[in-house]
């Protein structure tokens, strides 16, 4: 099938900010009383992964609903006070403003698939003006109501705001687990974004279609998938 529409992950992918929820994680894990899993492991098992998931994966397994919203809470509010601290780090991925500024123009349809909550997306709104590219039809995040990545239904759910099946788009992701999402949901193809100074997610002979660094060369990609108009 031709692809028609792309899917956007957000946290690694548009925005470089693995850093600072490495920092949340690891006081997460400091205020538990226990040992903080390596970057490279936190990365794989634990990013993209919803904090329901995680809190009852890796904190409590019995938690239940008080716990993992007081564990949400609490992780959110570390991150977005790190994400303040650095200022510097506080703009979408190099050459995503004007991929997506190209997309909105060309009628290319395009959708935010995240796994972030809402309290995520109200601090992006404000403070890396998402509102110039995508409407709230356009962003899908996690709101406790479908299983998180490695599940397929974000993706799924994206697609259908664009009136699209997955098999017709084109994903974006710098997680192992949203990666695997990406093709338990049958994306048309995947690209794996990640920042290049942190271990990548691809594992266990996972195979992607393209991998990148950032999104200067955003035209080349668009070219290279059918979708440059």
């Amino acid at each position: 099938m031709t692809l028609q529409g792309i899917l956007f992950d957000f946290n690694g992918t548009l925005f470089f900010d693995s850093e600072m929820h490495l920092a949340a994680f690891r006081e997460m894990f400091r205020r538990a009383g226990l040992p903080a899993l390596p970057d490279r492991e936190m990365i794989r098992r634990v990013f993209g992964r919803s904090n329901e998931s995680i809190c009852r994966e890796q904190f409590s397994p019995g938690a239940g609903p008080d716990e993992v919203a007081a564990f949400a809470r609490d992780k959110e509010a570390l991150y977005q006070s790190f994400c303040l601290q650095m200022p510097e780090r506080l703009h979408l991925v190099a050459g995503a403003p004007e991929m997506l500024d190209h997309l909105r123009a060309t009628g290319v349809p395009f959708c935010l698939a995240t796994g972030s909550g809402p309290e995520n997306i109200a601090f992006y709104r404000e403070h890396l003006g998402l509102d110039r590219w995508f409407s709230p039809d356009r962003i899908v995040c996690f709101d406790g109501s479908y299983p998180g990545k490695p599940a397929p239904d974000v993706y799924r759910l994206a697609a259908a705001r664009l009136g699209l099946e997955p098999s017709a788009c084109l994903v974006l992701e710098d997680g192992t687990s949203g990666l695997r999402a990406a093709a338990a949901a049958d994306a048309g193809a995947a690209v794996a974004l990640w920042e290049a100074r942190f271990p990548s997610p691809l594992t266990d002979g996972m195979r992607v279609d393209r991998e990148l660094h950032d999104l200067r060369d955003w035209q080349a990609l668009l070219a290279g998938f059918g979708l440059l108009r």
